[in-house]
């Protein structure tokens, strides 16, 4: 019986991805627990493309078998597979109501009602950025989340890209004082200052990629930020060094959120040491689960992996990310503030890697 560090080394090998076998384990786990490629991704947490390659490879090992549409189902030789090994199936206990964040939004249905009305013709997500937004209850959670944190009412909140309409939801709530957008697709600056000149709120939405500086009024402006940034290292020391440039002082908070689909915990072992050691703030929270991405149209065109059960569409919001919150203390500083070319969106981990060129 080939072990599962033996699987584990193949996968490494394959895809470039640090994988253990306690990582196959949990994949093992989940696929035994549903048939869905994409929900398997979902309660494994682990990146897309171990996921998909251990599924693949199980495959050839005729471990399990693809069904025509897509499912996937282990044959009796991968049952007596994972007993050998006593993997269950993943078992889920997580809250129906908050899905598992922790928030009552029951004090904000007419947040939510508002947000939804005034949203309805809202831009659609493109790859050209690399879009993806999450849903309504996401977006008003993370209002109650800032406010419940002390972090929005009363407050000057930046948010760095904006196709969550966080901005929207924000301004609704009657909470901050003030709310700048910085965001690269025209189409959602010119979709955020109408509705703002149109419902009154207290937002203004500029043109800007977070690899230029930061317009010098802004820096040390900000009580909170919020982004939800692109996973390359390089992406991510950037955006949140963006962020905490535009805090003003100690005590002021970040929020952003950050997957286990496309960031191993390799991943985030190295950005977590940036934060600690170069930006020197605290993570205060980390909250699993906690943003829940409504699926998006151009997934499957542009998704690296071609295998049949991965060219299926999702029948959940499957991609979803933990969201983190950072707080500055005396000593906290972001990044200089100049222009920092950088790669944003593929590294080996990203939905849209094809595998290294021959």
């Amino acid at each position: 019986m080939e072990s599962l560090q033996d699987i584990a080394r193949q996968i490494y090998q394959k895809t470039g991805v640090m994988t253990s076998s306690k990582d196959v384990e949990k994949i093992l786990s989940a696929a035994a627990a549903t048939p869905h490629f994409w929900e398997i991704i979902t309660l494994s947490q682990k990146p897309f493309s171990v996921v998909a390659e251990i599924i693949e490879l199980l495959r050839q090992k005729n471990l399990l078998e693809v069904k025509k549409n897509g499912n996937i189902k282990f044959n009796s030789k991968g049952l007596e597979y994972l007993n050998g090994f006593k993997i269950a199936p993943k078992r889920i206990y997580t809250c129906y109501a908050c899905e598992g964040r922790g928030i009552d939004l029951s004090k904000l249905e007419d947040l939510i009602k508002k947000f939804d009305q005034v949203t309805e013709n809202r831009p659609k997500a493109i790859s050209d950025y690399d879009q993806g937004f999450v849903t309504t209850q996401t977006v008003v959670s993370r209002i109650a989340l800032m406010a419940e944190r002390g972090d929005l009412e009363g407050k000057k909140l930046l948010v760095l890209g904006d196709d969550d309409l966080v901005s929207i939801a924000a301004g609704l709530s009657g909470m901050p004082t003030e709310i700048i957008v910085m965001e690269i697709d025209d189409r959602l600056v010119q979709y955020i200052n109408d509705v703002a000149n149109e419902y009154n709120l207290p937002i203004k939405a500029m043109k800007y990629d977070f690899r230029d500086k930061l317009p010098e009024e802004y820096v040390g402006y900000f009580d909170t930020f919020i982004t939800d940034p692109p996973e390359t290292i390089e992406a991510l020391e950037i955006s949140i060094g963006r962020g905490i440039s535009a805090l003003s002082k100690v005590g002021c908070a970040g929020y952003f959120g950050l997957t286990l689909i496309e960031a191993s915990l390799e991943k985030w072992n190295v950005f977590q040491q940036i934060l600690a050691s170069k930006f020197k703030v605290v993570v205060t929270d980390i909250i699993h689960d906690f943003n829940h991405y409504v699926n998006w149209d151009y997934l499957l065109k542009t998704v690296g992996k071609d295998y049949t059960f991965v060219q299926v569409e999702p029948k959940l919001n499957w991609y979803r990310s933990s969201m983190y919150r950072v707080e500055t203390l005396k000593d906290s500083k972001g990044i200089e503030n100049e222009y920092k070319p950088c790669e944003l969106y593929v590294d080996e981990e990203a939905l849209i890697y094809k595998g290294k060129k021959a």
